[in-house]
């Protein structure tokens, strides 16, 4: 389990770069553009998987927030995607090190409003890559909703196909 662990992390961070690069390509006025989905906009979308990514990623090293980090950046669209990219990369690199540990371990923490949960490292991880890919979904439907075309598949079957090429 704790390789299929890893692997997802792998693939969210490989799909965040491509989903990345597209949002990049297609620019800061159509990332603006009101389109409806659960958020009005790419960048609004993206923003909510960012902060989900770091707000889960801190309480599985023992901190909880009380505010979504995104409500304080005030960055290019460029450094949006480079942070939520290396945000990516820091997933990899925890269970990279949690390979060694117990998915199983409870991690306890609040949710921003202050409730108390405790789930396990394992389904913490299937939670936040489940939410990632769903919502990375909304960002390519919106991204040719807005007439960019340019979008490849980010499904998981290609990143295997391309790790092992």
């Amino acid at each position: 389990m704790q390789n299929h662990l890893l692997t997802l992390t792998q693939y969210n961070q490989w799909a965040n770069e491509r989903v990345s690069k597209f949002i990049l390509e297609a620019g800061e006025e159509t990332s603006d553009s009101f389109i409806a989905s659960s958020f009005p906009s790419i960048r609004k979308t993206l923003f909510h998987i960012w902060d989900a990514q770091v707000i889960w990623l801190l309480r599985l090293e023992g901190k909880s927030l009380n505010t979504w980090p995104s409500h304080s950046f005030t960055g290019t669209l460029t450094e949006a995607l480079n942070g939520f990219i290396e945000n990516s990369i820091e997933f990899v690199r925890f269970f990279e090190k949690e390979l060694e540990n117990d998915s199983q371990r409870l991690v306890e923490y609040h949710s921003t409003d202050g409730t108390a949960f405790h789930n396990s490292v394992e389904e913490i991880l299937m939670h936040v890559m489940n939410h990632s890919t769903f919502h990375r979904g909304q960002i390519i439907s919106m991204l040719r909703i807005a007439g960019f075309n340019n979008v490849i598949s980010t499904d998981m079957i290609r990143f295997f196909r391309e790790r092992n090429n």
